[in-house]
């Protein structure tokens, strides 16, 4: 089977432990793109947290972020969008502005916010993305794309079962022990890829898509080849079609140095 388009996860799959891509792994992407074939970053990650790898990559590739909540073309100009619904997401920012010890965060289009934008949580997310919330603003958001919420394990994981029954409507997961995330429930990476599967004009058969979480899983469901990488749960190897080397040891470069060999 010819493989026509390649999805990757960031954080984990194509980075490595220190959060950097490999000069490995940016060789064999390059390689890819340079055949023709789109190889697309799908992330929890904000745009703006992506585009330094898809710049790195070249072709001026989409990006997919927010878990699947909005894509963007080369020129980060919209072509999807599933944000929260305004009224669901007032009801959260009201129950969640109570909570001292939780650092909340919000994300709508390119723009991240947080009532506390130096909370201890906000700026290790800023270091590890690169980025730096802005203070949220007076006037009230809309179309807010994703919540993250931040805290010690036990905080999280608590808040977690106290929102899931009460908003089923909304996809509400932990992407870590200390991280909660809340998008529209109609927001997948799955969902994304088939709209960007429709734009390029390839069939799910024809997709590669490399992932290590349960954020994943979907995505990694839905490909036509899927592939976990080695530092990934073994819930999720057994999901899937193969099982690479970890993000340490470049495992995503040595899938696709297999796949589309240089001559």
């Amino acid at each position: 089977m010819p493989y026509r388009a390649i999805f990757s996860d960031i954080d984990g799959t194509l980075l490595n432990r220190e959060h950097r891509m490999s000069a490995r792994t940016l060789a064999a992407a390059r390689h890819v793109v340079s055949l023709g074939i789109p190889f697309i970053l799908v992330s929890a990650r904000p745009p703006l947290a992506i585009t330094p790898f898809t710049n790195a990559i070249g072709g001026a590739q989409p990006l997919i972020a927010y878990n699947g909540a909005l894509i963007l073309d080369g020129d980060l100009q919209e072509l999807y969008s599933v944000p929260l619904d305004d009224a669901d997401f007032r009801q959260l920012e009201a129950e969640l502005e109570t909570l001292p010890r939780l650092s909340l965060n919000y994300y709508q289009g390119t723009h991240w916010y947080s009532p506390e934008p130096d909370n201890y949580w906000t700026a290790q997310e800023g270091d590890i993305t690169g980025l730096r919330a802005s203070a949220k603003p007076a006037a009230p958001l809309t179309a807010v794309h994703k919540i993250l919420v931040m805290g010690d394990a036990a905080d999280i994981l608590a808040l977690e079962n106290r929102l899931k029954p009460a908003y089923p409507q909304l996809e509400i997961h932990r992407s870590k022990n200390e991280y909660l995330e809340i998008v529209n429930r109609a927001a997948t990476k799955a969902q994304a890829i088939q709209f960007m599967e429709n734009r390029l004009g390839v069939s799910a058969d024809e997709v590669i898509a490399f992932g290590d979480n349960y954020n994943d899983l979907d995505m990694l469901r839905y490909a036509g080849y899927s592939v976990a990488m080695g530092n990934a749960p073994d819930d999720i190897k057994a999901q899937v079609r193969h099982v690479t080397a970890t993000n340490a040891e470049d495992g995503l470069a040595q899938v696709l140095e297999a796949l589309f060999p240089q001559t």
